[in-house]
């Protein structure tokens, strides 16, 4: 690995001096971060304020020496277990100087300049460099102990398991203290709770050695043993991926810790820890207390946190409210490399770490084999976390004993650097020494340590044949009112007395005094008090009435609070004092919390932060809107690997809510699907619900039903566009009575029956309209409202009545798009056991495309007709009695 030059040294005077002239020919010439030493330099002439004393007289570069030392020591310290980028040596230089270069440029480090608050920097480089002497002899002694409980417990797996992957921690087994110290410090600050998010990397380890995974049952995992109480067994997940959940103690003081499960899509895991941690703080906050009490850790590795974009998205939160955390510790397993890519192939800037710079958080480096530098580090990032509410990050850079996993090898591609690290000591052998060097453990307890620690290992491995789950996975707690997987609990009652609807409604309508609001945006409000409902007052409603129930509700993605199509305006601002009055949080009766929030143009992070808000508050409707449905796009992974997933895998379950507006419009390939063919390809085995409702009123219904019915399900719902202004999309308040509910199809037939036209969303507006004008009473217009679970019973109901008709499923999309490959044979099925003469289901759709949508609205107006006429094609005109069919 190349080494990078620095000026820090003796020789790098001349360098100073020459930037101290530029200074005084033309001050805006040189970095900002230096022009205050040198306008003090020039004014007194002395050692600037906050500089140790101890430059020799008529040297005026020894104090900017030093300053160069605490702004780039970094770039020169010695981090590198190995040595292969060994730090110069700096000529004679005075006692003040020579200290700074030892805090500065040794095994520990600290960045700083790029923090533009100056009393931040201040605090930081106060209590840094105050700190100098080595961690108290119990936690030095703790800190051997665990790394000599990792260094056993890998041993143990790599003896007993040679060919599995496990991608252990050998080399970065300085973590293991690491980590249990940044805990030990949180507890001792107040810290009651902890989120953890972290990568495969040291998984194992870290869940038997620092966050309390019982050993037995974690080996069991690691055999291959079941981890959950089902039959039949569900599909679960690799042990490195799995979580924990177990309250730590640390003195008198103990931690409820929850490490989530994840894949291994590296770095994915970040927004989610961040939801919790932040859903946590709410109900800290709740019930009076302090968000800080409530802390993220997320741990990453070197390759993939400057290479993975969530990193960044879930970066920019940090300071967003709604979003804020109260300030993270991340920890960075450095490794040095990624599977085989070196560190000049990975990344473009000196440290792994940049990103943080951003965020103005300050920047530990230390060398993983000095555990007492990454206790100090420790230390310093919890109490600056808890002094100032924002993230820190520690940057451990050690090796890799191994390949990226147990069975690869590294010496293919990196043959020089595994020379290195074969003869290399492991770092619990060097700190052993150096205890015993200072008096606190001698070699035969340090050799005890390591004979207890495989003992009790080894008995954990043995018991662990006969270990045999005895829960169902499932969360208890807050999740134990909530029905377990395979039970269907009863259709709730969704509809709300006429008296309380009316009240919410005015409540919805009112402008309070004093607010000049925009008069377009007054019309709107105004006209909320007034029937039929439209698509946003239906949303408010049942919003309002949730709340009013005591129901709290979140909902945030990119300009929700007005609506990217202009239709909610939650908020309304004063247009002389910009001053905001959001509605719902003032109903004029006792209500739960209501959130909207703006979020950053993100969706990966963003979604991710929202389902991990929802793991931690079944009690709440969490929504993340997406501005249009196929931006659900730059969030897929989430998608795939946690929402529709993690029940199987991880028996999470959430009660997410995803709104896609979808439609094809003539605006082109872009926004106009949300492609539902990839959630109903994912939909199976009850894990997700997929609806398409077509009406306020349904989904007013639907959105209640996710909060009342006891169990709790991802709900993605295809929202609409231009029913959000369509004159015909409404309904009025009789439609959310007592007695109503949410419909999963809705019929439009005649008495006689010769076609059925099964159809969703606002593609049954033009089907029925054009039946209207043709007369043709004999073909059923029935809308599909809930496509996943396919509401079985309510078609069968309606193909037995029907049993002669030819029945044909019309779509918008692409026929290879949509909904139609979901429903082909599931509808035929339906047919065929309702003893329907024929079947088999039509399909009126687009011709298969790998684009969902054209761009030029001419060409979508005469497709679109094409398809009303194919889908009523030969059907001669009737006019018998209208009857409309709700089935339920």
């Amino acid at each position: 690995m190349s080494r990078l030059s620095s000026p820090l040294n003796a020789a790098g005077a001349a360098y100073l001096e020459a930037l101290q002239e530029r200074f005084r020919e033309d001050p805006a010439s040189v970095d900002v971060s230096w022009r205050a030493v040198f306008q003090i330099l020039d004014e007194l002439g002395a050692v600037p304020a906050g500089m140790p004393a101890g430059a020799p007289a008529g040297d005026p570069t020894v104090p900017l020496r030093q300053e160069e030392i605490r702004q780039r020591g970094h770039a020169a310290a010695a981090l590198d277990p190995l040595g292969r980028a060994a730090p110069s040596v700096a000529a004679s230089e005075d006692a003040a100087t020579a200290r700074l270069r030892r805090l500065y440029q040794g095994t520990l480090t600290l960045e700083t300049a790029h923090i533009d608050d100056p009393a931040l920097r201040s605090w930081l480089r106060d209590a840094y460099e105050g700190a100098e002497t080595a961690p108290p002899a119990e936690a030095r002694r703790r800190a051997l102990a665990l790394l000599t409980a990792a260094e056993e417990f890998e041993r143990l797996l790599a003896v007993r398991y040679p060919t599995k992957k496990r991608f252990g921690a050998e080399g970065m087994e300085t973590l293991i203290p690491l980590l249990d110290r940044i805990l030990a410090a949180a507890a001792a600050a107040g810290v009651t709770e902890v989120q953890v998010g972290t990568m495969h990397r040291g998984r194992l380890s870290l869940m038997a050695n620092a966050l309390g995974k019982p050993l037995v049952e974690l080996f069991a995992g690691i055999k291959g043993m079941h981890p959950f109480l089902a039959d039949p067994p569900v599909p679960a997940d690799v042990p490195y991926h799995m979580g924990v959940e177990s309250t730590l103690s640390f003195g008198e003081r103990s931690l409820a810790l929850t490490l989530s499960p994840n894949p291994s899509h590296l770095e994915a895991i970040n927004p989610v820890t961040l939801g919790r941690a932040r859903a946590r703080q709410d109900l800290e906050r709740a019930q009076g207390g302090e968000a800080k009490r409530v802390l993220c850790v997320l741990l990453h590795t070197d390759a993939s946190v400057i290479g993975q974009g969530s990193v960044t998205e879930a970066l920019q939160l940090s300071g967003v409210p709604g979003f804020t955390v109260a300030g993270t510790i991340h920890v960075i397993v450095n490794n040095q490399i990624g599977f085989t890519t070196e560190r000049e192939e990975a990344r473009t800037s000196l440290h792994c770490t940049g990103l943080w710079k951003a965020v103005d958080s300050p920047i530990l480096h230390v060398n993983a084999d000095d555990p007492d530098a990454a206790l100090r580090a420790a230390d310093l990032a919890v109490a600056f976390r808890q002094a100032h509410g924002r993230d820190a990050v520690i940057d451990l850079v050690g090796y890799r004993r191994n390949g990226h996993n147990e069975i690869d090898e590294p010496r293919f591609t990196q043959p020089l650097d595994y020379k290195a690290i074969d003869a290399h000591p492991p770092a619990r052998a060097l700190y052993a020494q150096r205890l015993a060097a200072d008096g606190l453990v001698g070699p035969e307890e340090a050799e005890a340590l390591a004979a207890g620690h495989k003992v009790r290992f080894q008995e954990a491995l043995a018991a662990a044949s006969d270990h045999r789950p005895n829960h169902d996975g499932f969360p208890g707690g807050r999740w134990a009112p909530f029905a377990p997987a395979g039970t269907v609990p009863a259709e709730p009652d969704t509809g709300v007395a006429d008296d309380r609807l009316r009240g919410l409604l005015a409540a919805l309508a009112a402008i309070p005094d004093g607010l000049a609001v925009d008069r377009k945006v007054e019309r709107v409000i105004r006209r909320r008090a007034e029937e039929p409902l439209d698509w946003a007052t239906g949303e408010a409603l049942a919003f309002a009435t949730l709340l009013a129930e005591g129901t709290p509700v979140r909902l945030t993605g990119q300009d929700v609070v007005r609506g990217a199509f202009s239709h909610r305006h939650f908020a309304l601002t004063d247009t002389v004092t910009g001053r905001r009055h959001v509605s719902l949080s003032h109903l004029g009766v006792e209500q739960a919390r209501f959130d909207v929030v703006n979020s950053p143009l993100s969706e990966y992070a963003v979604l991710g932060f929202e389902y991990g808000y929802s793991l931690e508050r079944p009690d709440a409707l969490v929504i993340w809107e997406a501005q249009f449905g196929d931006f659900a796009n730059g969030a897929q992974i989430m998608i795939d690997q946690f929402i529709v997933s993690a029940e199987d895998k991880w028996r999470q379950p959430s009660g997410l809510v995803i709104l896609l507006p979808h439609g094809l419009e003539g605006q082109g390939p872009e926004h106009s699907s949300a492609r539902p063919e990839r959630f109903l390809q994912m939909a199976a085995r009850d894990n997700i619900r997929v609806a398409h409702p077509s009406t306020p009123a349904n989904y007013f219904h639907l959105l209640r039903r996710q909060m009342l019915r006891r169990d709790r399900k991802p709900l993605v719902v295809l929202s609409p566009k231009t029913l959000l202004r369509l004159p015909a999309a409404v309904s009025t308040l009789a439609d959310c009575a007592p007695g109503t509910a949410f419909q999963p199809v809705i019929a439009t037939a005649g008495a006689r029956v010769e076609r059925i036209l099964l159809c969703s969303g606002k593609l049954a507006y033009e089907l029925e309209r054009e039946r209207a004008e043709r007369g043709a009473e004999a073909v059923a217009v029935v809308r599909l409202e809930m496509l996943y679970p396919l509401p079985d019973a309510a078609l069968s109901a309606l193909f037995r009545r029907w049993p002669g008709a030819s029945c044909a499923w019309v779509q918008e999309e692409p026929c290879n798009l949509g909904a139609w490959t979901y429903l082909d044979r599931r509808l035929e099925a339906l047919r065929a056991a309702a003893g329907c003469a024929e079947p088999r289901v039509a399909c009126v759709a687009r011709d298969e495309a790998a684009s969902p949508a054209g761009s030029f609205h001419g060409d979508h107006e005469a497709d679109q007709r094409r398809l009303v006429e194919q889908a009523f094609a030969g059907i001669a005109a009737s006019l018998p009695p209208r009857e409309t069919i709700a089935a339920d």
